[in-house]
């Protein structure tokens, strides 16, 4: 377990997105858990020790007395002196003292790193992923995904904080300047946030934006972090523990039977007949960005079962993504041809895309108006045949379609929103074009 965790460890530095994806596969949050109270230890000696001294404890100095200039106290008068600070908080460089509310170098840090992480950094990016990807229920999302995302941020934090640390201790804290010191802690935080935007799209297979969004917005959760002093209560931990016990156990066996799914597909994967398992393998990977990944599994699953036909409709979509449109478009004919409603009719979405990516707007306009008879109300395909439309010169008929989409979004459930609100923007820039 520890030397397939360290292996995982050590990928993020080569690989990091196939990296995560393992993670969620066969890593495990108690040696992310270790490795980030290690991490935090050298970090706090080789970085932030000198930050401290620098910034937040800098010697205070001696400044004039409130009396000077008032005449002498006679000698056998007693004068109570006000005893000055012996530190102050000096301003950070470019965000002053509002830096201050989010920032710190704490030697506490090292005790409160791992809990600030696993109770306040991923319940907020959890929470802002549901906001922007519209997936469910809060609760739902947290016990399902809190396991995954715990495991992939604190393996990220981890190692996006080694290199840095392991460099501050060979500068020496004492000896590095606090310029140096101060780029080394902004190149971690940099790094960490570079690797959760992976963690984010492979976790949740989100989109790029939105992962941007919720790592830029989510750190502000370190406001929060001085209130931890109060887990030191054992009376607080006790009836925590007794209020939570039941999630928490929802969460770890969520995480847990995560891993075995994934486990059981990987092993059914050894029967040579088995196609259905390389096709939910791929549906995996798929979710999680990995198209070279996914077509592997697509394109074995159509060898094993020719006739099955999402694996070929799969592998056309990846191709379309890629900008492989004749290759797609064999796929999409192929099962067309043998089942005209599949996917819910989406296949002739998918035909008129294509189509319309390759110029081809009459074949386009003619597979989109297919689909609409049939899916009148998906936003995604009114929009691709208003495009047909007005490559064609019909500006009307696109205005028509364009205004449908619009208002098909907005009589769709709100928890779908997330997953069609582009197409809704995309036609009104297109309204707006038109008028």
């Amino acid at each position: 377990m520890i030397q397939q965790n360290t292996a995982l460890f050590l990928k993020l530095y080569t690989r990091p997105k196939a990296a995560m994806s393992e993670i969620i596969d066969r890593g495990s949050w108690v040696f992310g858990a270790v490795a980030v109270a290690l991490v935090s230890a050298m970090f706090q000696f080789g970085v932030t020790a000198r930050l401290y001294g620098t910034f937040q404890a800098a010697p205070a100095a001696r400044v004039a007395s409130p009396g000077a200039g008032k005449p002498a106290a006679a000698p056998d008068e007693d004068v109570e002196e006000e005893p000055l600070p012996s530190t102050r908080r000096l301003p950070l460089p470019l965000v002053g003292n509002l830096g201050w509310r989010f920032i710190t170098f704490s030697p506490t840090a090292v005790f409160t790193g791992l809990i600030a992480l696993a109770l306040l950094y991923v319940p907020l990016t959890l929470w802002l992923v549901n906001l922007f990807e519209q997936m469910g229920s809060l609760g739902v999302v947290l016990r399902r995904d809190y396991g995954a995302l715990l495991a992939t941020t604190l393996m990220a934090w981890a190692a996006s904080h080694l290199p840095l640390s392991l460099l501050g201790l060979a500068l020496g804290a004492r000896n590095i300047g606090p310029t140096t010191a101060l780029a080394l802690w902004v190149a971690s935080k940099a790094w960490f946030g570079l690797l959760m935007v992976l963690a984010l799209r492979t976790v949740f297979g989100g989109s790029l934006v939105h992962a941007l969004a919720t790592v830029a917005i989510s750190w502000v959760s370190v406001i929060f972090e001085s209130g931890l002093a109060l887990l030191a209560s054992p009376f607080i931990l006790y009836f925590g523990y007794l209020f939570l016990q039941g999630d928490v156990r929802d969460v770890l066996s969520g995480f847990s039977s995560r891993q075995s799914f994934r486990r059981s597909l990987e092993a059914a994967t050894i029967n040579p007949r088995d196609a259905e398992a390389h096709h939910q393998l791929g549906l995996i990977h798929l979710e999680r960005h990995q198209l070279t990944e996914a077509a592997e599994r697509f394109r074995r699953a159509a060898e094993i079962d020719p006739e099955e036909l999402d694996p070929r409709y799969q592998l056309g979509c990846i191709a379309r993504t890629q900008g492989r449109l004749e290759e797609a478009l064999e796929h999409f004919n192929f099962v067309v041809s043998r089942d005209d409603k599949h996917s819910e009719s989406e296949i002739w979405r998918e035909i008129g895309a294509t189509n319309l990516a390759a110029s081809r707007y009459e074949e386009a306009r003619a597979a989109l108006e297919r689909y609409v008879e049939r899916r009148e109300y998906d936003p995604e395909g009114l929009y691709y045949l208003g495009q047909a439309y007005l490559k064609l010169g019909q500006a009307e008929p696109a205005r028509q379609l364009f205004a449908r989409c619009v208002e098909a979004e907005k009589a769709n459930p709100y928890r779908r929103h997330g997953r069609r609100r582009r197409w809704r923007g995309m036609a009104e820039k297109q309204l707006r074009g038109l008028r």
